[in-house]
């Protein structure tokens, strides 16, 4: 999978995010029946460059866990919670990324999600 980018998101708001799992050949979709981990990391690029995770999610298991789901599709849904778009800096957009890293018995693979957060200049 390809680094994906969102539509801009308000902050402190709600939404969801949809992916494919798919196997090292790009077309297989991997079930959640055959992985044995996904894990999902949320992290802002702060404006001197430097990374903060958000909202706890340092490699926080997201195997039909925390808010992710996997079906026996392998459609990958993330419900994003306030706490994942609430700003770290007071700037007009931040980036938040979603890295998710998953291993099955047939191997790994990883996704980045960039999130691109818009400060609203009001919300407390």
């Amino acid at each position: 999978m390809s680094t994906t980018t969102f539509d801009p998101i308000d902050e402190q708001t709600t939404g969801q995010y949809t992916a494919q799992l798919v196997g090292n050949d790009g077309l297989t979709p991997i079930p959640a029946s055959v992985l044995a981990t996904l894990v999902l990391t949320l992290y802002a690029i702060k404006a001197d460059g430097t990374d903060q995770i958000i909202n706890g999610r340092n490699r926080q298991n997201a195997l039909n866990a925390n808010n992710v789901t996997v079906s026996a599709a392998g459609a990958l849904v993330w419900a994003i919670q306030v706490l994942d778009t609430t700003l770290v800096e007071d700037i007009p957009f931040e980036r938040h990324v979603a890295l998710f890293e998953w291993t099955w018995t047939s191997g790994a693979g990883k996704h980045e999600a960039i999130l691109p957060v818009r400060n609203l200049h009001f919300v407390p």
